[in-house]
């Protein structure tokens, strides 16, 4: 694909700095995630009960088992997320966690505290795998003033 001649190729990538003071900057890269589909196999929805209501099967979408299993499979998709976008970190080695193991995932907040991160920290490094595959209106608008502004530039030369 190309726009005015200039191929687009390459994911979204952010940059996560974690200033350490006296001590070295550890800076986390986190890639935009472009396929949800290896999670999805590996923690697929899970299926309300249903009940029978005049011989039809009503899923109960307001289960308490049924709910708890949604938020639990919603925390495992954030650690997911971010433990694949971290991927991107060139020599990040994770002690218990593992990408293909759904079982391992909800370690990465107790992994980064263990290592001596803050609440703050580990909240920032979350917020960069955000904001890698999201776009804020922020994002939209600072854009577009780019984009105005070298137009603006270009019709002045």
């Amino acid at each position: 694909m190309k726009i005015k001649g200039k191929k687009i190729e390459g994911v979204n990538v952010e940059i996560i700095p974690i200033p350490r003071g006296d001590r070295d900057d550890i800076i986390f890269m986190a890639r935009a995630i472009q396929d949800m589909e290896p999670f999805e196999k590996m923690c697929p929805l899970p299926n309300p009960p249903k009940r029978k209501i005049d011989g039809v099967d009503v899923p109960q979408l307001k289960d308490p088992n049924y709910l708890k299993a949604m938020s639990s499979r919603a925390e495992k998709r954030m650690a997911w997320m971010t433990i694949t976008a971290l991927e991107a970190t060139e020599g990040l080695e994770w002690e218990n966690v593992k990408a293909d193991d759904p079982s391992t995932w909800l370690q990465l907040e107790p992994e980064l505290k263990k290592a001596g991160f803050s609440a703050v920290e580990c909240q920032r490094i979350v917020q960069g795998v955000v904001n890698v595959n999201a776009l804020s209106e922020e994002k939209i608008e600072a854009a577009r003033e780019r984009f105005l502004l070298s137009q603006r530039v270009a019709s002045e030369d």
